[in-house]
């Protein structure tokens, strides 16, 4: 006599099959995961990238390229020209110098990007060079604004600690408080107006924070009393 299998034990394979199936995928979600993660992070780059384009191709990068490359050449001149005249404090023409070549770097790398970002912006097939090359002055950027932030604190304590050692410009016979008044002033007004602009951005940064995160509250109706 021919024997038929029992439904229950052909469901029953069923279920544990699937089971076994579904625990795999549970046990191995590594099989799927690292794609969409490699995939979220590419997309996430590139939009950074894209943002960087448009912030960088901006006229407002080039005015801050002109800004910045004619200072630097001022401070390099005094800084080097006036080398040894600064006994009661010799490490002012350092700050000078080491400054402006500072600020000379950051204007060149920040012309780089604007060059970059438009390049980027206006063709259609572009090099992925130019993409690494634009990552290259964002990150150049960073590193000389922190480098900046630290030397000017370092600066600070130069230009600062001769004025209160009773630094004086009118006669040069007495070195030991003698600074040519152009190098010391120089010196004071990088770090004056720096604190000035620093400040200024912060509030701006302040007041678009809060006028976007206003502008982006949602409004809420006023609510009546349906019983009066």
């Amino acid at each position: 006599m021919q024997s038929f299998p029992d439904d229950t034990n052909i469901g029953n394979t069923d279920r544990k099959t699937t089971t076994d199936i579904s625990a795999s995928a549970v046990a191995n979600p590594r099989s799927i995961n690292p794609v969409n993660s490699e995939q979220e992070l590419t997309k996430r780059r590139t939009g950074q990238l894209d943002k960087a384009v448009v912030q960088l191709s901006s006229r407002r990068t080039l005015f801050q390229t002109i800004l910045t490359i004619p200072p630097s050449v001022i401070e390099l001149n005094y800084g080097i020209n006036y080398l040894n005249q600064c006994p009661i404090q010799p490490l002012i023409n350092v700050f000078l110098i080491v400054h402006g070549c500072s600020s000379m770097a950051n204007g060149i790398v920040l012309l780089i990007g604007f060059i970059t970002a438009n390049y980027i912006k206006r063709s259609i097939s572009h090099s992925p060079y130019s993409r690494r090359l634009l990552a290259g002055s964002l990150i150049g950027q960073l590193v000389l604004l922190l480098f900046s932030i630290a030397w000017l604190i370092v600066g600070q304590v130069w230009v600062f600690g001769a004025q209160s050692n009773d630094f004086q410009s009118t006669n040069a016979t007495k070195s030991a408080t003698y600074c040519y008044p152009t190098v010391f002033w120089t010196g004071f007004a990088i770090i004056i107006v720096t604190y000035i602009i620093w400040q200024i951005l912060i509030l701006v940064f302040i007041a678009r924070f809060v006028f976007k995160r206003h502008k982006t509250k949602p409004e809420i109706a006023p609510i009546t009393d349906e019983l009066s």
